[in-house]
């Protein structure tokens, strides 16, 4: 079994590297150059982002480019690159070579920025130098948490591991590696700065996604968050759409009404393209049948009240149907006797005793 599985995964990998696209080699090209280069630490301390060396008079603010490609450890390395191999599969080919580079700066970028305010707190509060100096923020946990809420949009109900007592969803990813890279902090297994970055990489990427990305028809921005927490998710979703319309990033949402539809009243608002509003209605009609099939197993279940009941002595296949000839009653019997009149009956009764 254990075999089995390692196989799977290696051809997935083995054809994920040779069908992804440039933007998905060069990526994970430069991180495994970037592990090999921090074994020397001039180069750690030159393409990574330190708090104190961004700020006046150095501005070394190539570092929010090239950091990401710099790893410590071995095993954070080869974990980067099968994940940005396996999931790129899926997403170059829907996005385009474009916008997946797009999207990597739009993560990476504000992730640096977002850590380095961060560190800047931590000093504030404690007045320790080594949070300016002697911690530097490396690494591509951003981006693994962004590209778990893009497969999340993609892929929302497809099953990675069942269990006895759960099935793990693509959609429940982004809040696990969440709580394990929080586990994984409290051990000392990974730094800060990796549970920061893996955070906000996750936030910026369903703030991207919800409300800036482009869509083939026109629109912007997408909802994908399961509907259990969508009304606390919405508390946080209006709180940033707000903030967007204020500082104008965004535009407030329009609802336009087609009252000259003949089928009825129309109601178009900005939403997902055609491939995002197909796997709705998939999602819809599959839920719908689901709910069909349960109401006729319940009424399966039940008795017919109005089912006819039938004589234990005759068999109901052969008692389908009598036909009585009342035509010639009204004609005159001349010569008839009760007995004759009622012989036809008694045969037909005494056929019915001989077949049962």
């Amino acid at each position: 079994m254990k075999q089995t599985g390692v196989q799977d995964v290696s051809r997935q990998l083995q054809s994920a590297v040779f069908s992804s696209g440039l933007t998905t080699k060069l990526i994970c090209l430069f991180c495994i150059i970037g592990y090999f280069l921090s074994y020397s630490p001039q180069c750690v301390r030159i393409l990574a982002v330190i708090p104190g060396r961004v700020m006046p008079p150095n501005f070394w603010i190539w570092t929010f480019v090239t950091h990401s490609f710099i790893e410590l450890h071995i095993w954070h390395t080869i974990i980067d690159v099968i994940v940005v191999f396996l999931y790129s599969k899926m997403i170059e080919p829907l996005w385009g070579t474009k916008e997946l580079l797009r999207f990597y700066f739009i993560v990476t970028i504000p992730n640096a920025l977002f850590a380095t305010c961060i560190y800047f707190l931590f000093y504030g509060f404690t007045f320790k130098e080594e949070y300016l100096f002697e911690r530097p923020i490396y690494g591509l946990a951003a981006f693994i948490g962004a590209y778990s809420v893009v497969i999340k949009q993609i892929m929302p109900d497809t099953v990675l591991a069942t269990t006895p007592f759960f099935k793990l969803k693509q959609d429940q990813v982004p809040l696990l590696i969440i709580l394990i890279s929080i586990g994984l902090w409290f051990a000392h297994a990974v730094p800060i700065h990796f549970l920061i970055m893996l955070s906000f990489g996750i936030v910026i990427s369903w703030t991207y996604l919800r409300f800036f990305q482009n869509h083939q028809n026109g629109t912007k921005g997408d909802i994908f968050f399961p509907s259990p927490i969508a009304p606390i998710i919405s508390i946080l979703a209006n709180t940033i759409f707000g903030l967007f319309v204020q500082l104008k990033l965004c535009k407030p949402f329009v609802k336009k009404y087609n009252v000259a539809s003949s089928s009825g009243l129309t109601i178009t608002i900005p939403g997902p393209d055609a491939a995002d509003a197909d796997r709705r209605r998939q999602k819809a009609l599959k839920a719908l049948n689901d709910r069909m099939k349960a109401k006729e197993t319940v009424n399966e279940s039940w008795p017919d009240l109005d089912e006819p009941s039938q004589s234990p002595f005759i068999d109901p296949a052969q008692n389908s149907s009598i036909t009585i000839d009342m035509s010639n009653l009204d004609e005159p019997t001349s010569g008839a006797t009760k007995e004759d009149l009622n012989q036809p009956f008694f045969d037909t009764e005494q056929q019915q005793q001989q077949s049962s």
